[in-house]
C-alpha cells in the first residue's frame, strides 16, 4: 500500500450553519498524525443553502477532495423569539435542506461528510423535541443519499470529553463550542476523511497466546487457559470487522493441534474458526509466517494488520516486514478503547462483496486446488460451471459499481472514473448501464464488471467496459461481448462500437480486443475504434488455452499479486511510520482534549516583534497576558504588544472576550479590540467597566477626507459593517457609532431621540458641519434617520441616509403568516397520522395527542414569553427612572440586554416626514430564520418609509436581514452604495476633515481587514 499522504491538491470543503474555522487547527494536526494532505477551506458563513444549490460553490467547484456539510437547525431560528414562527421556519428548513441535499448529490463529483447535530441546551424546551425529530427525518433522507457519509452523534461522543457549549463565544461570534469540543469534532470529521480517502486494509492477523486468551495453551492446556473480558473485546472485534469483508488469520508460535482444539471445544470462545480465513500456527518466524499468507491469499503485505501482546514479536515484524502495519496490543484497560480506534479498517459503506470476502477466498482456494490438478484447461474451465448474469443494478450494487470504476486498471477499455451519484445519474440520462455478476461451482465471484453503452446513429457505442482480473480467462468478457451484440441487435443497430483509450495499464483489454475483434479495428480522431458488425458480436465465443497472453498475465499478477520475494522480506519500504501514526491514532490522540494539547504544542512560537516585550505591571494585565499568550499560541509577549501585529484574527477574539467575561467577570463589545489592541490598553477597559461612557466613534476604515457615519445595529455592535468599510472608496473614512454605556447598562438611553443627540454630538468632534453621510443596519437606520431631521431642525446638510433592511416601528407586517404556518403544522399532522398504517379511531387518537402535545408547548412558550416581556417592561420603567435621577443600576437586579432596551424605546417612537436628503432603502432578497428579509416580513414594501420621505430610493440586494453584510453578499451592498458616495465626493461643497483626531489610535487598515477575514457578524 502507498503512502497514506494524498495529492497536495485534495481539499476538503466544509460549509456550516455555524462558525466552523475554529475546526482548522484541530484538522490539521489529526490530518497530520493520519498521514494525510489535504487542504482545508471554509465556505462563507452560514450558507449552507446557496453552497449545495450553486454550481460555482466551493463545495461545487471542489474536484479532488472531500465536502463537509455541517448543521444544526437551531441556528436558522436563533433570533426568533416566536415559538410559532420558529416551528414554521424548522419544518420549512428541513424539507428545504433535504431537497437541496437531492440536488446536490445528482451534481457533486466528490464523497461529502454530513453532520446534523442535535439541539443544544439554549434551546427553548417548547423547540427543542421539534428540533430533534426535525434533525432525525434529515438524517434519514441523507442516509438513502448516494455520496454522503454522515457523522453520527455517537462518532463525535467516541472521542469527546468535558464541555460541549460555549453561551458566551455563542453570543460574541456564533461560535458554539468549546474549544475542546471543536477539537473533537475535527479529530471525528479527520477520521470520515481517512476512511474515504484511505483504503480499508484486508488482512487482520492476530497472535493467540495473551492476545486471544490468557495463558499459553501448550503449557496451561486447553482447559487451563482463561477468556477475560479485555480479550473478549478482542475476539469479538476481529468476528466484527469480518463480517465487515476483513480477512481474519492466525500466526502463532504453537503446536496446531492444540490451537484448533481451542477453537473448537470452548464455547466462551466468541472468535470461531469460521471466521478464520488462513493461519500459520507453528514455530517459524512471524514475519516469514505472514509472507506466507500474503502469497496464499493474493494480497500485498501493505494490506495486512498484525496484532500482538509481545513487544519482541511486534518489533522484529516491524524490522523484517515494515508494511506490515504492526500494532502491540495494549494493557486490559486500554483495549476496548484501543480498539475502537482502528482507523485501517474504516468502511463508509459494507458491500455484499464484503461480507461475503471470507467465502470468496476460500471458494478461490478450492478453484485453484482444481486448477493444479486438472492438466487440461477446456477441462478446469468447463468443470467450473461459469454461470455470467448481466442486468441492471440494483440499488444496493451502486456502491460496488462506483468502487469498481475508481479501482479497475488493466480490464478496462476507457478508464473514465466516475463516483457513485454520476453512475446513478447516467440512468436517468438515457444511459444502458449493466453490471456484471460471475459464480461457478465453487461461489461466487460477486460482482465484477460494469458495461455502460448508449445508442449512436447506427451503432451501440460503449462507454465503460471493465471486468475485474479475478475472472479473465474464464469466458466471461466474450459473454458480455455477446450481451452487446444481443442489446444492439433487439434497437435495431447495426454494429457495436467499441472505443480503446490506452494507458500504462490496460493493455490486456486491448489484446482481448484484438483476440477476438482485430478485423474490425479503425481509428477515429485518434482514437481506436472497433466497430463490431452485430452478427460477429454475436458470434464471440471463448476459446479455453487461447486468450491472449496480455490476459492471461494480468490473471496471474491478480494470483500472484501478494508474492514475495526473499530479497524482499528484509528491504525497508518508503514508509515505516504507518504503524507508528495508527497505534498514535489509538492510544494517544484519543479525545479532543489531547487534539487541543497537540494543537498547543504544536502551535507554540516564539515572539517576534521588534523591540523587548514590555512586562506587566498590574495584577489585570499580568493575567490578560497569560490569556493573550495562551489564545494567540506566542510566548514571551508583552503588554504593549498589538493584537492584529502578532496574527490575531476576529475568531481568536471572540474566543478571547469569552474567556475575559468568565476569568474577570466583565462583557466587552468586540469592537474594544479595535480600540484596545494591547493588552495594556485592554485591561484599563476592564478595570474601568463601572465608569459611565459617553457614545464612541469607532474607525472602522482609515480613508480619505469624506466621512461615512454608520450606526450600531439592535445589538449594540458596529463590527458588522467591517466588511462593507473595507469596500468603501479610497477618499472615506468610515465609522461606527455604539452606544452610551454605563455600569450594567449597555444601552444608557431610552428614547431614540435622546440616542440621535448624544450620537449627533460625538459625531461633530470628529466632524463639525455637513454635510453629513449616515446610514445603518436595521434599527441602525432608524436611529440614522432621526439624527439626519434633528441635524436638518439644526440648519446642517445632510446628503444620504443609507437604510439597510430598516423599518419604521409603523409598519404593517404581513397578516396570516401564523395562521398559515398553523393550519400547515395541522396538515402535516393529518399527513403523518395517515401514515402511520392504523385505524381511523387510531389515526384520530394520533392527531389528538399530537396536536395536544402542540398545544400545552404552544401555551408554555407563550406563558414564558408573557413574563420575560413583563420583566422587561418593568426594568426598562426603572431603567427610565435611574438615569433621570442618575442612579447607578442595581448589582441584584438582572440587566437589559441592548436589544431589549433600544425595542422598548422603538416601541415608543414615532418617526416624522423627512424631506432633502436621500433616503436610500436597501433591501434584502433571500434568507432563512433571522436572516428572512423584511420584504418577507412587511406588507408595506418601503418598510413604512414611503409615507415618510418622497425622496426614497430602494434598491434590492443580494443576502438576507444579516448575511447581506456577510461575504459574498457584501459585494452587491457595497456596489448599490457606491453611486450616491461618489456623487457626494464629487459635489463642491464638500467639506474637509475637521475635528479632534481622538481615535486615531485605532487600528490600521491592514489591521482591520486581517480582523475582517472569518468574522460572522450577526446582524440586527
Amino acid at each position: 500500500m502507498p503512502d497514506l499522504s494524498t495529492p497536495h491538491d485534495a481539499t476538503i470543503a466544509i460549509a456550516a450553519t455555524f462558525t466552523a474555522e475554529p475546526l482548522l487547527p484541530g484538522l490539521q494536526i489529526s490530518l497530520q498524525h493520519a498521514g494525510l494532505v489535504l487542504d482545508v477551506r471554509f465556505a462563507p458563513y452560514h450558507q449552507v443553502f446557496q453552497e449545495l444549490l450553486s454550481s460555482t460553490s466551493l463545495l461545487a467547484t471542489n474536484m479532488g477532495g472531500v465536502d463537509a456539510v455541517l448543521v444544526r437547525l437551531e441556528d436558522f431560528v436563533r433570533d426568533i423569539d416566536s415559538v410559532e414562527e420558529s416551528r414554521a421556519i424548522i419544518e420549512r428548513t428541513t424539507r428545504d435542506l433535504a431537497e437541496a441535499l437531492s440536488q446536490y448529490t445528482r451534481r457533486v463529483r466528490v464523497p461529502t461528510v454530513l453532520g446534523v447535530f442535535p439541539p443544544s441546551p439554549s434551546v427553548p424546551s417548547a423547540l427543542a423535541q421539534d428540533l430533534r425529530a426535525a434533525s432525525a427525518n434529515l438524517v434519514t433522507h441523507a442516509r438513502r443519499l448516494p455520496g454522503i457519509t454522515l457523522l453520527m452523534p455517537e462518532d463525535i461522543d467516541l472521542v469527546s470529553t468535558g464541555e460541549r457549549y460555549d453561551r458566551l463565544a455563542d453570543e460574541l461570534g456564533h461560535i458554539p463550542f468549546t474549544e475542546e469540543y471543536y477539537a473533537s469534532l475535527a479529530l471525528a470529521i479527520a477520521r470520515k476523511v481517512h476512511a474515504l480517502r484511505v483504503p480499508a486494509l484486508k488482512v487482520l492477523v492476530l497472535d493467540c497466546d495473551e492476545t486471544l486468551w490468557r495463558g499459553v495453551v501448550g503449557e496451561d492446556g486447553v482447559d487451563g487457559i482463561t477468556i477475560p473480558p479485555s480479550l473478549v473485546l478482542v475476539q469479538r472485534f476481529a468476528r466484527d470487522v469480518q463480517a465487515k469483508g476483513v480477512l481474519v488469520c492466525l500466526v502463532s508460535k504453537n503446536m496446531e493441534d492444540d490451537v484448533l482444539t481451542v477453537f473448537e471445544s470452548r464455547p466462551d470462545m466468541v472468535l470461531k474458526l469460521e471466521h478464520i480465513v488462513a493461519h500459520r500456527i507453528n514455530w517459524q518466524s512471524k514475519p516469514s509466517n505472514i509472507a506466507s499468507l500474503a502469497r496464499t491469499l493474493n494480497l500485498g503485505l501493505d494490506s495486512f494488520v498484525f496484532i500482538d501482546d509481545n513487544p519482541v514479536e511486534c518489533a522484529l515484524m516491524q524490522a523484517e516486514l515494515p508494511q506490515v502495519v504492526t500494532l502491540q496490543l495494549p494493557p486490559d484497560n486500554e483495549v476496548e478503547s484501543f480498539l475502537a480506534r482502528l482507523w485501517m479498517f474504516d468502511k463508509t459503506n459494507v458491500t455484499d462483496e464484503d461480507v461475503r470476502r471470507t467465502s470468496m477466498y476460500r471458494e478461490n482456494a478450492a478453484r485453484q486446488e482444481l486448477e493444479e490438478a486438472t492438466t487440461d484447461i477446456a477441462e478446469f474451465i468447463a468443470s467450473l460451471k461459469v454461470v455470467v448474469d448481466i442486468a441492471e443494478p440494483a440499488d444496493n450494487e451502486w456502491p460496488r459499481i462506483a468502487q469498481l470504476s475508481q479501482r479497475t486498471n488493466q480490464f478496462n477499455f476507457t478508464t473514465v472514473r466516475r463516483s457513485e451519484p454520476e453512475m446513478r445519474a447516467l440512468v436517468g440520462l438515457g444511459s444502458t448501464v449493466l453490471r456484471v455478476t460471475v459464480r461457478d461451482r465453487f461461489g461466487a465471484y460477486g460482482l465484477v464488471g460494469i458495461v455502460i453503452a448508449n445508442a449512436e446513429a447506427e451503432s451501440l457505442v460503449v462507454d465503460t467496459f471493465l471486468l475485474s482480473c479475478r475472472v479473465l480467462g474464464r469466458g466471461v468478457e466474450h459473454t458480455i461481448l455477446r450481451r452487446l451484440g444481443e442489446i444492439a441487435r433487439e434497437r435495431n443497430l447495426t454494429y457495436v462500437d467499441l472505443p480503446y483509450v490506452a494507458t500504462s495499464k490496460n493493455e490486456p483489454a486491448h489484446a482481448f480486443a484484438e483476440s477476438v475483434a482485430a478485423n474490425f479495428r479503425t481509428e477515429e480522431q485518434g482514437r481506436v475504434i472497433y466497430r463490431i458488425p452485430v452478427d460477429a458480436a454475436l458470434a464471440i465465443a471463448h476459446r479455453p488455452g487461447h486468450d491472449p497472453a496480455a490476459v492471461m498475465e494480468a490473471l496471474k499478477a491478480e494470483e500472484n499479486k501478494g508474492a514475495i520475494s526473499s530479497s524482499a522480506l528484509s528491504s525497508p519500504m518508503t514508509d515505516k511510520t504507518r504503524s507508528q501514526r495508527y497505534a498514535n491514532l489509538a492510544r494517544i490522540l484519543l479525545f479532543g482534549g489531547d487534539v487541543l494539547r497537540a494543537v498547543r504544542a504544536h502551535d507554540v512560537r516564539a515572539r517576534t516583534l521588534v523591540g523587548k516585550p514590555t512586562e506587566p505591571a498590574t495584577d489585570t494585565e499580568h493575567k490578560l497576558l497569560a490569556l493573550w499568550q495562551e489564545q494567540l499560541g506566542i510566548d514571551g509577549l508583552g503588554v504593549e504588544d498589538d493584537y492584529f501585529a502578532l496574527g490575531g484574527t476576529s475568531l481568536v477574539a471572540a474566543r478571547l472576550f469569552a474567556e475575559i467575561t468568565r476569568r474577570f467577570g466583565v462583557r466587552l463589545r468586540l469592537t474594544a479590540i479595535l480600540e484596545s489592541p494591547t493588552v495594556r490598553a485592554l485591561s484599563r477597559q476592564i478595570e474601568q467597566q463601572d465608569a459611565p461612557r459617553s457614545a464612541a466613534l469607532i474607525e472602522l476604515e482609515r480613508g480619505g477626507p469624506h466621512h461615512f457615519f454608520l450606526v450600531h445595529d439592535g445589538d449594540g455592535e458596529t463590527l458588522l459593517y467591517l466588511n462593507l468599510a473595507r469596500r468603501m472608496p479610497g477618499d472615506f473614512t468610515v465609522l461606527g457609532i455604539e452606544p452610551r454605556r454605563m455600569a450594567g447598562v449597555p444601552l444608557a438611553h431610552t428614547c431614540i431621540e435622546d440616542m440621535a443627540a448624544c450620537y449627533i454630538k460625538e459625531m461633530q468632534k470628529r466632524q463639525p458641519h455637513g454635510p453629513y453621510l449616515l446610514g445603518g443596519m436595521c434599527a441602525g437606520g432608524v436611529i440614522a434617520y432621526e439624527m439626519a431631521q434633528q441635524l436638518l431642525r439644526a440648519g446642517e446638510t445632510v446628503e444620504l441616509v443609507a437604510l439597510l433592511d430598516a423599518a419604521t416601528p409603523q409598519a404593517a407586517i404581513r397578516r396570516g403568516r401564523l395562521t398559515k404556518k398553523r393550519v400547515g403544522r395541522f396538515t402535516q399532522v393529518v399527513t403523518d397520522a395517515r401514515n402511520t398504517g392504523q385505524s381511523t379511531v387510531g389515526r384520530w387518537l394520533f392527531i389528538a395527542k399530537t396536536m395536544s402535545r402542540k398545544l400545552v408547548n404552544a401555551l408554555v412558550w407563550e406563558v414564558t414569553r408573557h413574563g420575560r416581556q413583563a420583566s422587561v417592561r418593568a426594568r426598562f420603567q426603572m431603567l427610565q427612572k435611574l438615569l433621570q435621577r442618575n442612579r447607578t443600576w442595581p448589582a441584584l437586579v438582572p440587566s437589559l440586554s441592548v436589544r431589549q432596551i433600544y425595542d422598548c424605546a422603538e416601541h415608543l417612537y414615532t418617526p416624522k416626514s423627512l424631506s432633502g436628503p436621500a433616503i436610500v432603502l436597501l433591501r434584502a432578497q433571500t434568507g432563512e430564520g433571522g436572516d428572512t428579509p423584511y420584504r418577507d416580513i412587511y406588507t408595506d414594501q418601503t418598510f413604512g418609509w414611503g409615507a415618510l420621505t418622497d425622496t426614497l430610493t430602494i434598491v434590492d440586494v443580494e443576502g438576507g436581514h444579516s448575511s447581506m453584510l456577510q461575504e459574498p453578499f457584501v459585494e452587491s451592498l457595497a456596489k448599490a452604495l457606491l453611486p450616491n458616495l461618489i456623487r457626494v465626493s464629487q459635489s463642491p461643497c464638500s467639506s474637509p476633515i475637521n475635528g479632534s483626531d481622538a481615535i486615531n489610535k485605532s487600528l490600521s487598515t491592514n489591521a482591520q481587514r486581517q480582523f475582517a477575514d472569518a468574522q460572522p457578524e450577526d446582524a440586527a
